[in-house]
């Protein structure tokens, strides 16, 4: 049996080392345009910004390593067309340019996402990158060591748009940070949005809202040297020796879709639990797969490094099976992100969200400590917690501030778990001065959320 797995890094790779630890006796091979097979998308920010040392401390496994454990690699190599009734795949080698065929017994496509970048007028400039794959942090670092530049401009305040804000504010640059929409981390509810922006400005990023970017042009003072200068949006034009753009990415869907594989309403390929697609022995995992919301059942899209690894992990062992086996439950969108000396993360719906999917929400919003007010290092904490009011049970949590993590991480488990606001109230917490206040914000959230019920009822 031959499985051929179209794409890597966390979703590809992990489909096929399942795969071959189920059937060991099959074939697997992985083709890959990028030339790194296992990366670390999520370190990126941090190489850039020089708290990690060296690009390879990025790449989780090497073609050497997989091929050790009987799995081929094929990186640099782009598959550009699947015959999903002959089985047949048409590859080309990037570095030769040659095309050739393979065929397979089983398919698995985790083709992921691509960088969102808009038609900008001054787009193509030299200094102009998006941050998607390893390859692209490479580009980026070597114009940084070449030009040596002053003053920097991400457009998009998502994760990785706030993560480089901070990384190129680490690297000495003047940075600016421009979003089209009313906030940045638009993700978040208005509160957090607030909180990361008095952060970042504290930090000397310079934010605009509401300013989508219009163009992006040589000074004439700069010459003819084709890299950008000038960024303009709205009635400003900044200064810009680097430009970001990270205003988020989209489904890498063209291979699967010109196959014949039904696409799903948020625009991504369409699986079942068991990350099947509509044709016979052909799967999908990882950004490119659409899923559902764990809480409302409703299609999902959540292009997540853990998720796509989770997903990977089912695909990989219902292709070596040929059988429905696992299954994959969906996503609550569980994410954090670092801005400076905060901690910003969620998990659930938002309020907005919330209502959105015909909720009744009551909502409880806390400043608390990460630990004993009276402990060294005692930092301050802001949650807020979404619950349905006719049932009580918890649609969302968001958190900002120190050690974050571990509370959006306790909200995630009871969410999963269908807890109310009333049964995490009596959760029983680890406590210690060092670690938390005496009751945890989530409990604290949670307790002025169970007094609202009382009342509404």
């Amino acid at each position: 049996m031959r499985i051929v797995v179209v794409g890597g890094v966390a979703a590809g790779t992990k489909a096929a080392s399942r795969a071959k630890r189920v059937a060991p006796d099959s074939e697997v091979v992985i083709y890959q345009s990028e030339p790194d097979i296992s990366i670390s998308e999520c370190g990126m920010p941090y190489f850039l910004s020089g708290i990690i040392e060296g690009r390879e401390r990025l790449v989780a496994r090497t073609p050497e390593k997989f091929r050790e454990n009987g799995i081929e690699v094929k990186v640099r190599h782009g598959v550009e067309k699947v015959d999903a009734d002959a089985k047949k795949l048409v590859i080309r080698n990037l570095e030769s340019d040659a095309t050739f065929e393979d065929s397979y017994d089983r398919l698995i496509i985790a083709t992921g996402a691509k960088a969102v970048v808009p038609p900008i007028p001054g787009s193509g400039l030299d200094g102009v990158f998006k941050l998607r794959f390893l390859t692209d942090a490479d580009a980026i670092e070597r114009y940084i060591g070449e030009k040596e530049p002053k003053n920097a401009v991400v457009v998009g305040g998502g994760y990785i748009g706030l993560e480089m804000a901070e990384a190129l504010t680490e690297r000495g640059m003047g940075v600016s940070l421009i979003e089209a929409g009313k906030e940045i981390a638009p993700t978040h509810g208005p509160e957090v949005a607030r909180i990361v922006n008095a952060h970042l400005e504290e930090k000397g990023v310079r934010i605009y809202e509401g300013n989508p970017v219009e163009g992006m042009e040589m000074a004439c003072e700069g010459g003819d040297d084709g890299c950008v200068h000038v960024v303009e949006f709205g009635e400003a034009r900044i200064e810009a020796s680097l430009v970001i753009v990270a205003i988020g990415v989209k489904p890498e869907v063209e291979l699967a879709k010109e196959a014949g594989v039904e696409l799903g309403e948020t625009g991504a390929i369409k699986t079942d639990k068991f990350m099947r697609t509509n044709l016979a022995d052909v799967w999908a995992a990882g950004d490119c797969a659409e899923t559902t919301n764990y809480i409302t059942g409703e299609a999902a899209w959540v292009p997540l490094g853990d998720t796509a690894n989770q997903m990977g992990r089912v695909a990989g062992t219902n292709a070596a099976k040929g059988e429905n086996g696992l299954a994959f439950p969906g996503v609550l969108g569980t994410g954090i992100f670092k801005a400076f000396d905060l901690g910003v993360g969620k998990t659930g719906l938002s309020e907005a969200e919330a209502n959105e999917a015909g909720y009744e929400t009551l909502c409880a919003s806390v400043e608390a400590r990460n630990r004993a007010g009276y402990f060294p290092g005692s930092a301050e904490v802001f949650l807020k917690m979404i619950s349905d009011k006719n049932s009580g049970r918890i649609l969302g949590v968001e958190a900002v501030g120190a050690s974050v993590d571990k509370l959006v991480d306790v909200s995630a488990t009871a969410i999963w778990g269908g807890l109310t606001v009333g049964e995490v109230v009596n959760l029983d917490l680890a406590y210690a001065p060092p670690f938390g206040p005496t009751l945890s914000p989530v409990i604290q959230a949670a307790t002025v959320l169970s007094g609202k019920s009382l009342r509404s009822g």
